[in-house]
């Protein structure tokens, strides 16, 4: 169960972090905010579609 949360954790950290980058890029330092929200529920969207994108590498690493 530990590598799950380790896994999206990485996840919601790795669009959070793209969103805020790109909010802060376009429209300066309020996009900060904005793009953390929108990172936050593109990454919640997407995790849905995690059996789908997800190597199965990564799939087996989780499950043992």
């Amino acid at each position: 169960m530990d590598r799950v949360a380790l896994v999206v954790t990485c996840w919601f950290a790795l669009w959070i972090g793209v969103c805020v980058a790109f909010g802060t890029r376009s429209i300066g330092l309020a996009g900060f905010y904005s793009g953390a929200l929108a990172g936050m529920w593109i990454a919640t969207l997407l995790s849905f579609l995690w059996p789908l994108i997800m190597p199965e590498a990564i799939n087996r690493w989780m499950d043992s």
